[in-house]
Formats: C-alpha cells, sequence, structure tokens
C-alpha cells in the first residue's frame, strides 16, 4: 500500500461523507499530500471531564481528519496483521465480542485468570519505537512520514504552543491504529508463549490452567513491555481464581455469573435522573434512544435485581416528569400524558406510570402538612442540638459520674444532671474547671468528646476517643504530600469551598444591602480567575483577594469603617463572637477528622506544623462563613445582647453565641439534593476526603444554599 493508492479523489471523497463535511475541495487536498507539503495545524488540547476524571483531548481541524480517516480508511489492510485477541478499535471487534470470548475461555475451563493493565498507556508510546515498528510493516517512506507527522504533531494549550515528544494524541482519529500496532508487540509475544488473553485497548486479561504458569507472566510481560518504554499498572494488576471474580470492561465475572459492576450501573440510573428534567416528550425521546444504546450491551449483562432497579428507576423518573408537568400546568389531561407515553419502545405500564405522577403530585401539593412538619424538624432538631452538648463557663464547677449520669456540681452541690446517651460533646470555657477521671473514661467509651477553648476564645486541647485513627490512611494521607497534582488538587478544591462560600454569602446579602453591589462584582471576578489557577502560589494569592473584599463586605454591612479581620488578641465585639464561634466549629471539625480516621497533623493547604492539628485548619475553611459568620452578623444585625466586658466577650454573650452555633450545626440544609443536619455534612465531609486519599474519589467541597 502506498500514499497514491490511498489519497485517490474517490477515496478523499469517501472520508469527506463519512465525517459529514462540506465544501472541502478534495484535488487540493491530495496535491498538498502527495506534494509532500502538507502539514498539520497544531492539535488543540483541552481538558475534558470523562465520569469523575479529567483527561487530556486534543482536537485536529477539519482538514486533518479528513486526512486522518482517508489514511485510515486506506490501512484497513493492516487490520489482518494484529492479533484477533485484540479488539479495541478495530473493524468487526467490539467491548461485546470481547466480553463474549472471555467468557467463552471461562466456559472452556480455565481456572486462573491474570489482570492487568498499562501504566499511563496513550501519554508513554515512545515515538522512535513507534517509528521502527510502522517502518517493518510500510515500504513507502512518504506514507510512514505522513503518520509519524501525525503523532509528533505539536499542540496548543491556553494559548502556548507545545511540541509532543511522547504518546498518541488522545482525540486524533488515527490514534487507535498506532496504539494497536504499538502493542501487538505484546500480543504477538503472549502468542508465541501460548497464552490465551483477550485484550481491549490497555486493559488485557490472561487465561491458565494453574496459577503455576501465570505465577511468573507479571515478570515477563514487564521485560517485554520495558523494550516497549511501558509498565503494568501495579495497582490493578492481580492473579485470580474465577470463583473470586475479576472485572473487565465494566463487567464482573464470578465463576458462571456476568454482571455489570456496581459503579457502572449507578452511572446509568444518574444519566436517567439527570435527564427527567426536560419536557416530557424529551424525556421520552431521550429514554428510547438511550434504551437501544444500552440494549446492544449493558442491559444483557444487568443481574435481575439491576434490571429491576433500572426498570422501576425509568417509571419512577416518569413518574416524576409528569407530577413536575402537571404542576407546571405544562400538560393538563391524563390522555394528554397517554398520547406521549405511547411513544415509549420498551415499557407498556402507561397507567401505572401515570397514576403514580398523579400520586407524587397531590402528595406535593399537600403543602400545609409539610410546612408544620418541617416546622416541627427544624424545632426538634434545634432542641437536640442544644440538649446533646454541655457547655462551661463559670469558675470552680465540677463534672463527673454519678448513676451513670453527668452530674455538674456548684460549691459541692448538684446543680446539673444528664443522661450519658443524650451526651455528643462537652465545651471547656473556663479556666477553673475539675474533671473526674471516670468522667473521661465514660466520655471515651461513648465517644464523647470534650473541647477546651481559653478566655481569649482560643481552641487548645481535645479530649477524644482515637480507636478510628489508621495507619493505612494516615500514611496513604502523607503520601500525598509527594504527589504534586494531588496536593494541588485538594488544596484547591478545600479554597473553592472558602471563597464560594464567600461569595455566595455576599450575593445573599447583596439583597438587602445594595452598596454591596461593587465588592460582589470583584469578588466573581476573582473566582472566574480562580477556576483556571495551576499553582499553589497564585491559589493563595486568590485567597487572600477575596478575603479582602469579604470582610469589607462585613464592614459595610455592620457600618464599620475599615474593619478589618483580627484572629488572635481581638478585643473588638465583632471578632471576640467570630472568634468564639470559630473555637466552637473547631471542636466539631476536629472530631469529624478523627472519628473518620484521619491525622491532624498532615494538612493540604495549611503549613504542617507538629505542635497544632493542621488538618482541622483546612477543613473548616469550607464551613466558616456558612455556619459561623452567618451566624454572628445575623445576631448583631437583630441587636442581639452581645457586650464586650474589659476587652472580653461576657459570660452572657458567649452563652448566648454557643446557643446559636449549637442550633445552627442541628439545623438542616438543602446539600446534593437532600436537605441534611449541618453537623452530619462536617462528618460526611471528612469521610469524602478519606475517600480523595485512599481511592483517589474526587473531592467536592461543600458548597452551601443561602
Amino acid at each position: 500500500m502506498t500514499l497514491n493508492n490511498i489519497f485517490t479523489l474517490d477515496n478523499i471523497s469517501f472520508a469527506i461523507k463519512q465525517l459529514k463535511v462540506e465544501n472541502i475541495d478534495t484535488k487540493e487536498i491530495q496535491k498538498e499530500v502527495l506534494d509532500g507539503d502538507y502539514v498539520p495545524f497544531a492539535n488543540e488540547k483541552i481538558d475534558m471531564k470523562i465520569g469523575e476524571k479529567i483527561r487530556p483531548i486534543t482536537l485536529a481541524s477539519t482538514k486533518d481528519k479528513i486526512i486522518q480517516r482517508t489514511l485510515l480508511n486506506g490501512l484497513k489492510e493492516f487490520d489482518k496483521c494484529l492479533s484477533n485477541k485484540s479488539y479495541a478499535y478495530r473493524p468487526n471487534k467490539s467491548p461485546l465480542k470481547a466480553i463474549n470470548r472471555t467468557t467463552d475461555y471461562l466456559k472452556r475451563g480455565y481456572k486462573f485468570i491474570f489482570k492487568s493493565d498499562i501504566k499511563n498507556f496513550f501519554e508513554t508510546i515512545n515515538h522512535d519505537i513507534l517509528s521502527k515498528i510502522l517502518s517493518k510493516h510500510m515500504q513507502d517512506k512518504k506514507l510512514l512520514s505522513l503518520l509519524i507527522l501525525f503523532f509528533k504533531n505539536g499542540y496548543i494549550h491556553k494559548f502556548d504552543y507545545s511540541s509532543h515528544n511522547v504518546g498518541v494524541h488522545q482525540g486524533d482519529i488515527i490514534s487507535p491504529f498506532l496504539s494497536n500496532i504499538y502493542l501487538d508487540v505484546m500480543d504477538k509475544f503472549l502468542e508465541k508463549h501460548n497464552f490465551e488473553f483477550v485484550r481491549f485497548a490497555d486493559d488485557f486479561v490472561v487465561f491458565a490452567n494453574t496459577q503455576k504458569e501465570l505465577n511468573k507472566i507479571e515478570y515477563k510481560l514487564s521485560k517485554i513491555l520495558n523494550l516497549l518504554k511501558l509498565s503494568l499498572n501495579k495497582e490493578k494488576t492481580f492473579i485470580t481464581h474465577k470463583k473470586r471474580g475479576f472485572s473487565f470492561l465494566g463487567i464482573i465475572f464470578k465463576d458462571k455469573e456476568r454482571k455489570i459492576e456496581n459503579d457502572r450501573f449507578q452511572k446509568i440510573i444518574s444519566n436517567i435522573s439527570k435527564a427527567k428534567k426536560t419536557s416530557l416528550k424529551e424525556f421520552v425521546n431521550y429514554l428510547n434512544s438511550y434504551y437501544s444504546m444500552l440494549e446492544n450491551y449493558h442491559i444483557k449483562f444487568m443481574s435481575d435485581t439491576q434490571k429491576t432497579r433500572f426498570i422501576d428507576h425509568i417509571i419512577d423518573s416518569l413518574a416524576w416528569n409528569i407530577s413536575n408537568s402537571k404542576k407546571q400546568k405544562e400538560i393538563k389531561t391524563k390522555q394528554e400524558f397517554k398520547n406521549i407515553l405511547k411513544n415509549l419502545r420498551f415499557i407498556d405500564e402507561i397507567e401505572k406510570i401515570i397514576h403514580l405522577g398523579y400520586e407524587k403530585y397531590y402528595l406535593q401539593t399537600s403543602t400545609k402538612v409539610d410546612k408544620l412538619l418541617h416546622k416541627q424538624k427544624i424545632q426538634t432538631s434545634k432542641k437536640l442540638a442544644l440538649i446533646s452538648t454541655i457547655h462551661i463557663q463559670k469558675f470552680g464547677i465540677f463534672i463527673g459520674i454519678s448513676k451513670y449520669k453527668i452530674v455538674i456540681k456548684e460549691k459541692n452541690q448538684i446543680s446539673k444532671t444528664y443522661p450519658i446517651s443524650q451526651i455528643k460533646r462537652i465545651v471547656i470555657n473556663s479556666p477553673a474547671v475539675t474533671i473526674s477521671s471516670k468522667l473521661l473514661y465514660i466520655c471515651a467509651k461513648n465517644e464523647i468528646c470534650i473541647d477546651f477553648i481559653d478566655y481569649k476564645n482560643n481552641p487548645y486541647g481535645s479530649f477524644i476517643n482515637y480507636n478510628s485513627t489508621t495507619t493505612q490512611i494516615i500514611h496513604k494521607q502523607a503520601m500525598i504530600l509527594n504527589n504534586k497534582d494531588k496536593h494541588f488538587n485538594i488544596a484547591k478544591q478545600i479554597v473553592k469551598g472558602k471563597i464560594k462560600n464567600q461569595l455566595n454569602y455576599i450575593k445573599y446579602l447583596k439583597k438587602y444591602h445594595k452598596n454591596l453591589s461593587e465588592n460582589v462584582a470583584k469578588m466573581e471576578e476573582i473566582y472566574n480567575k480562580f477556576k483556571f489557577n495551576t499553582n499553589f502560589s497564585a491559589l493563595m494569592g486568590y485567597e487572600g483577594s477575596m478575603a479582602v473584599i469579604y470582610w469589607d463586605s462585613i464592614g459595610k454591612i455592620l457600618e464599620i469603617d475599615g474593619f478589618r479581620r483580627i484572629t488572635k488578641g481581638a478585643d473588638d465585639l465583632v471578632n471576640s463572637a467570630l472568634n468564639y464561634g470559630y473555637a466552637i466549629l473547631y471542636g466539631k471539625v476536629q472530631n469529624a477528622l478523627i472519628k473518620a480516621g484521619l491525622s491532624l497533623h498532615i494538612s493540604f493547604l495549611h503549613s504542617l506544623d507538629k505542635q497544632k492539628p493542621t488538618l482541622v485548619f483546612d477543613m473548616i475553611e469550607e464551613f466558616r462563613s456558612f455556619i459561623v459568620d452567618r451566624v454572628i452578623i445575623a445576631m448583631i444585625n437583630k441587636n442581639e445582647p452581645l457586650r464586650m466586658n474589659k476587652n472580653l466577650l461576657s459570660e452572657k454573650s458567649r452563652k448566648l453565641i454557643a446557643k446559636n452555633i449549637y442550633e445552627k450545626l442541628g439545623s438542616y440544609t438543602i446539600w446534593r439534593k437532600q436537605s441534611v443536619k449541618i453537623e452530619n455534612i462536617i462528618q460526611t465531609q471528612a469521610y469524602n476526603l478519606v475517600k480523595f486519599i485512599q481511592e483517589d474519589k474526587t473531592y467536592k467541597p461543600f458548597i452551601g444554599k443561602y
């Protein structure tokens, strides 16, 4: 096959037809390529979110796509040279066929499986090695040069040009062909050693009758891949028995069972939930199209339970759409709903769907009952939040245990008693309190934390059960500091939570304070720039710039000229009240982090300090403005009796602030489309941080609804 054979006018026209583009001069393209004058445009590189991950994708120009498509069509004969056990990006091959062949190997009696994939495969393909492999297949040097031109082509990212020295462009039409040619070396190696296997791109499984046959395969594969400048992904490499099972191409294989992985199934459910918010007609069209796509692959491998959940979720989503359509008065009669639902190709339970929709609608319209219950929920939650915390401020208090109750004594007389089961937290805000050792024992056993706050409103210690701390989590937590990308990512998310909540709070206050318009515009400008930030020093700069405008806005609201934020040694009412509120919140955040098993001394935003629990400083950032700032500013605006006594908050003021903060922690807010208690959100975020550390899950900061 030569370049002249491939780039005929008919072949170029066919490629244009495949790409569905118009007004292209085929003769000009042919002449440019055959004369050797063609040079592709630099690709545009973008970061695209695929699922939960961000992946770099390159976009070629229309002209370059036509030439790549023509080239790929002309190179189809090379497909015959590839192993028939490779299933990705090839004619008459598919994920379904790869899964069926995997099933066939298991049915043939192979009991042991080596499962692996190649680390950063597409990004690490060596250009010199790829050129040598291609040269063995191609005698026409012009054809070879054209292929090399594509994978060495540079790219533009954020207005900067970069050379492309390693890897193939993910997004180029020709890249899948090049990657298959490259990995065919590994395929031929496995075939030479008589191993049965199935490969889909860089993901593969190898089969054997005994574990002994597979024990040395990792070493052998590592050697051959090393020659290709590649390596196995150690975290995803293992040997298993078919009875223990394994996952391949989103399907779990376990003995004779095949079913979709739960994460992939949940993604399907999530896609349906997102689509239901359109009009009923659009939603029905989407469901028909989506079902047709899933029918050829995913539905075949759903377990009976998954199939039931899948159909039930579709019915429930349709019912929700009907209820919403009726509420918005978009559709008025049952007959109109029936006419639209008749177009559903795979569900015929139209009467049931309409009945459920109307049922949901009438439940939604029971607003009087809902409002009464919601009011009761808020009042009960606030009451529970208050009675679950013991807050001590007086001098000379004794706190201990008597008859399995927590007792408070003043002047050797019992003043209050509390059932142990009722208490979740004790706050000591006095320099003269006596605590019994039995109380400490009971608190540790019942996971009741004791937080200490000094007279200047600074938290200085906590007593808590540390059983949940694990060495494995702490080790991985520390390792993040050595991973620049991951370290920056979590730091950026923490700052995002802080500044986004600050922006949202000031936007909320702007409704009632018209003098904030200019500040809101400045904050929005900073936030929009922050989203594209890619380095640590700039991150801190954006945080600082936002803080200056935020506190200036607070000063305007409170009508305090030149207001500035003072953390330590504050002697004014506003800063003292804020510091006291933060001290209470600090203990709650610290408790949540310890329960999640994290080390308090390994932080990602604040500088490490072995004397201070700096991770608490990190986590508290996304909650400060939503919890403490809102409470304190509201109290001052309502002229609640907050007073200073000799440059310190009065005892009554501290009690009032504590009461309001505890009520706020015990109240509910809408978070991720659900009504959630705020103190539970703090704990959930601590667990989400663990998932980020252990499982590489994306960490999303808490953004409050104002």
